[in-house]
């Protein structure tokens, strides 16, 4: 069966016209992937960079943090007073009668008194209280001991730790501290002192315990 002439071109135009439309069917949709493929490689570098940035700010906090465990480390507040007001003649208005802090000082407390000033300045697992070290408090606790030293068997190490400490020289502290817990017969071996804290972790330490920001801290523990 023979067509005629003019279906033949009709069947060539709608060849043409058919592989024109798929031809634009097939680069539009290429050409949407590109965009979209480049679309998503733009974007990732972006979040990928963002990421690193809030993980390095992170890390940046991270490593200012300290390692000193603060979590045992409560304020002694009553102790803390107690040196405060000594020898001016104020009283104390305590909450609980039985927990007054005897007068004279008796020997128990002034031990643990100076183990309290240490945990600011030392590394150990637990730590029962902290007094905030101040070149006032060690004075007044080394005028404690002159004025009482028959009651204390031990006033010439109390002193000579505490006249180290009043020049600001702690690169003994944590071996003061233990020699305090000896003294006390302390069997809570948690609580003894691993190290000395740096600078930055005592900072850290002290606006952690007595919520108070400095940029310095008294003392130096080099030896």
């Amino acid at each position: 069966m023979k067509l005629g002439i003019g279906v033949l071109e009709k069947m060539k135009v709608t060849h043409v016209l058919g592989i024109t439309f798929l031809t634009a069917v097939i680069s539009i949709g290429a050409t949407y992937l590109y965009m979209d493929r480049s679309y998503e490689n733009e974007v990732i570098p972006v979040n990928s960079s963002s990421e690193n940035e809030v993980h390095s700010e992170a890390t940046d906090k991270e490593e200012v943090v300290s390692t000193l465990d603060y979590s045992n480390g409560w304020e002694a507040v009553t102790s803390s007073k107690w040196i405060d007001v000594w020898g001016t003649g104020e009283k104390i208005e305590y909450p609980n009668p039985e927990s007054a802090i005897q007068e004279p000082l008796t020997e128990t407390y002034l031990q643990d008194f100076i183990q309290q000033m240490a945990h600011q300045k030392i590394i150990a697992d637990e730590k029962e209280g902290s007094i905030m070290i101040t070149p006032k408090r060690i004075d007044n606790l080394k005028q404690v001991i002159e004025e009482n030293k028959e009651l204390y068997e031990h006033a010439e190490i109390y002193l000579d730790v505490l006249n180290r400490w009043g020049n600001g020289n702690f690169s003994t502290v944590d071996y003061d501290h233990n020699v305090v817990m000896y003294l006390q017969h302390s069997k809570d071996t948690k609580g003894i002192a691993k190290g000395i804290a740096s600078e930055e972790q005592e900072i850290h330490y002290i606006s952690k315990v007595f919520s108070k920001e400095v940029d310095e801290v008294f003392g130096s523990a080099e030896k």
